[in-house]
């Protein structure tokens, strides 16, 4: 295992337990008592356990030589139901939230072996009848025990380059509320793995199919309908600004002038950047962002190259290995956390290369520990999909709020 990129990946986990708890622990604004949903049924024990099962396809660039692109995969979650005793409860229609663990067996078991996963999930319901909810669920934690990449034994497994991997998942389904204790799940299910370029190769492996699911409440729980407007709390427009820092360890495969192999060309280093933006929190579920990023890849320029008979090794001096960039982007707010998205280009690197797109991308997710202080993983990309360093880090924000008008 690339121990660097393992422990770069591991990080994630610290995060992601702390969502769950965060969540409960999150702040309200007091609110008249009228207001205060409760369901009284559900009241000193709110936790269920789910399990799914999902027949998949997979998604990959690797030319596997064992099997068919079908896996079957399992889960098995603990969560707790939003009983509408804070705000963001009834903002997000009741939602649920929890940690679960994932199984799954592929066809091509010879290169990936049996992966194992654990995340951190919130389910976000959208009521349809009394009885039926839409839910978008979604998933972020790490995963194990693949079969990485070797040149010698698992040629063919292009896809994960190392036995840890982030582990990404979506899902769209139907919830049919058949008992206050019994719930069945069905619906489409994405999941994605990759370990952020920390180990070459990596043109990482996804998976999309069916799922279908029971979800068991350890006391009854009644169906809530979706919050009237006046149980909501107040939102005010803001603007934001943010300043963090990130970077991982990464592997690049250098350049060269001769016909040496790529595994002999792969080399370690590491990417860290400072970010600084401009946010405008604009609507209840949505910010708009622009900013500037300055990038440091220690990778920059690296080639390995003959010369009279011996390999010589080279990159850029270190001042040549900055970038200055400035993004726009989106960030989806779903109370403490959030999923972000973001576009950007280099206007100038210390060292061209032809070969490097200047355009860049950032996919991920920041958890805002209080009203100033988040942390973030994200990925940064080229190409919209091929990534080129994970970003751990840590920000701050300064939130400029509306004067509120007078009470009348």
């Amino acid at each position: 295992m690339h121990r660097a990129g393992g422990r770069a990946i591991v990080m994630m986990v610290a995060t992601i337990a702390a969502t769950g708890t965060a969540y409960a622990q999150q702040p309200d604004a007091p609110q008249p008592a009228q207001t205060r949903q409760v369901d009284q049924t559900a009241s000193g024990n709110l936790w269920f356990v789910r399990a799914t099962y999902s027949p998949v396809h997979v998604l990959a660039a690797s030319q596997f030589v064992s099997g068919d692109d079908v896996a079957r995969a399992m889960t098995v979650e603990v969560g707790r139901q939003a009983d509408g005793t804070r705000d963001w409860h009834r903002v997000y229609n009741y939602p649920s939230y929890g940690v679960g663990f994932y199984a799954a067996r592929f066809d091509h078991k010879r290169e990936l072996g049996h992966p194992f996963a654990a995340y951190g999930f919130f389910s976000w319901p959208f009521p349809v009848s009394n009885r039926t909810q839409l839910t978008s669920d979604f998933g972020l934690g790490v995963s194990w025990n693949w079969n990485e990449f070797n040149p010698a034994t698992n040629p063919t497994n292009t896809a994960l380059g190392s036995d840890v991997a982030y582990h990404l998942d979506w899902g769209l389904y139907f919830r049919y509320l058949a008992t206050p204790r019994a719930n069945v799940y069905a619906g489409l299910d994405v999941t994605h793995w990759s370990n952020g370029a920390t180990k070459q190769p990596n043109l990482g492996l996804a998976v999309v199919g069916p799922k279908v699911g029971v979800r068991y409440n350890l006391a009854p729980q009644l169906a809530r309908p979706r919050a009237r407007p006046e149980e909501l709390p107040r939102f005010d427009p803001a603007w934001e600004f943010v300043v963090g820092a990130a970077g991982s360890p990464k592997e690049t495969t250098a350049a060269t002038n001769a016909n040496i192999s790529v595994v002999q060309r792969r080399r370690d280093g590491g990417a860290f950047n400072v970010t600084t933006g401009v946010q405008r929190h604009f609507y209840r579920f949505g910010k708009v962002a622009g900013g500037a990023d300055v990038t440091y890849d220690s990778s920059t320029g690296a080639r390995v190259d003959l010369a009279d008979g011996q390999r010589v090794e080279s990159r850029v001096p270190t001042d040549r290995r900055f970038a200055i960039g400035v993004y726009g982007g989106y960030e989806h707010v779903i109370a403490r956390f959030s999923v972000v998205v973001q576009f950007g280009d280099m206007l100038w690197r210390g060292y061209e290369d032809p070969e490097s797109s200047r355009y860049y991308q950032r996919y991920g997710s920041r958890f805002y520990f209080s009203d100033r202080w988040w942390t973030t993983f994200t990925v940064r990309t080229v190409r919209l999909r091929k990534a080129n360093f994970m970003e751990f880090g840590l920000g701050y924000r300064v939130r400029f709020k509306p004067e509120q008008p007078p009470a009348r």
